[in-house]
């Protein structure tokens, strides 16, 4: 009988085989690659994107906060600057009541008396003099050859 030798055919043929899956596992290793790296390029960009807009953001918030606090600091001084309004009002009220007391008053003293001094409480003003006339003086009080008096007189309020 003829005999046959395939054995080196079925080794050639299994190596045209195993050739042929490397090869394509060679292609398909190369193409995860290929589509790994294109997929990292892409999150790559999208980090850089969103890092540039985080940047822009963080710029605004910066240039927000600074006009926060200018805004604070002038609503500080304009605060400020109302109560020292209001303060200025009051002692304007409170100097003309003194002013129209004053004037009031002056005709109604004596000319040989004197105000040396001008206390006040909420509801009192309390004047101090000195006079060389007795009668010039409602309550009085020895001292140094002069007569010295205090008068206390009640204190309306404007309301």
């Amino acid at each position: 009988m003829y005999q046959v030798n395939l054995l080196p055919w079925r080794t050639r043929a299994q190596r045209r085989r195993a050739t042929f899956w490397l090869r394509l596992l060679v292609l398909q290793l190369a193409l995860a690659a290929a589509v790994l790296t294109g997929v990292l390029g892409v999150l790559n960009r999208q980090q850089d994107q969103e890092y540039l807009a985080l940047l822009t953001l963080v710029g605004q918030q910066t240039e927000l906060t600074e006009r926060f606090q200018q805004r604070q600091r002038a609503m500080a001084r304009l605060a400020r600057l109302t109560a020292q309004v209001e303060q200025q009002g009051r002692n304007g009220v409170h100097n003309r009541r003194y002013l129209q007391l004053l004037q009031q008053l002056s005709p109604l003293l004596p000319a040989a008396l004197w105000l040396i001094a001008l206390d006040t409480n909420a509801q009192n003003i309390r004047l101090r003099g000195l006079s060389r006339r007795y009668e010039a003086v409602i309550q009085f009080e020895r001292q140094d050859g002069l007569f010295s008096f205090t008068l206390t007189a009640q204190w309306g309020r404007d309301e």
